[in-house]
């Protein structure tokens, strides 16, 4: 990520605007914009199927629930954030991952220009397709702020997307069940 030439992009656009870059309050905030990018957007340089590989043996293959974990990511549409929280759930198929170990896989995806339906896929994908397990099911819900702050400027709209590998494409009932625990 070229960090110096982010900065020099936003001076460019501070100009655009018909700022003055020279005013007190502006004068780093081009530094600043380059630094929070790097931060923003520091998933696009890490696989989230790396943080997936340490896993651990389990004797039972029993539906695995994660609820309620906070995200933030950057509307790849607007460059505005969008922000709330994902719920996973997975059957295992004789190896599971720590909780911790999800949230750093949708820390990664979501720190890039992303939209909420990719990043539920992509999470789906990576957990699937790294344990090996019988199924995945995402559900993320969030607000938009690319539709809070203009356009249809609507406050209270929640955006919600799910995606489903393995058993939870197949069986209604696995499906069900994943739903009734997270609502």
């Amino acid at each position: 990520m070229d960090i110096e030439k982010i900065e020099r992009s936003f001076e460019n656009i501070l100009e655009a605007l018909g700022e003055d870059r020279e005013r007190e309050g502006l004068k780093e905030t081009p530094k600043r914009v380059a630094q929070s990018y790097g931060e923003l957007f520091s998933g696009l340089l890490q696989d989230p199927k790396d943080v997936l590989q340490r896993t651990f043996t389990v004797d039972r293959n029993d539906l695995i629930v994660e609820k309620n974990i906070d995200f933030h990511s950057m509307c790849e549409h607007h460059f505005l954030p969008f922000y709330g929280q994902i719920d996973v759930a997975y059957i295992p198929n004789g190896k599971i991952v720590g909780f911790g170990d999800i949230i750093k896989a949708i820390d990664i995806l979501a720190k890039r220009p992303q939209i909420q339906e990719r990043l539920c896929a992509q999470l789906a994908d990576a957990i699937y397709e790294t344990l090996d397990c019988q199924g995945v099911f995402i559900m993320a819900k969030a607000k938009h702020m690319c539709m809070t702050m203009r356009g249809e400027k609507r406050q209270n709209s929640e955006i919600i997307t799910t995606a489903a590998r393995g058993v939870f494409e197949t069986d209604s009932s696995k499906k069900l069940e994943v739903l009734s625990l997270i609502k």
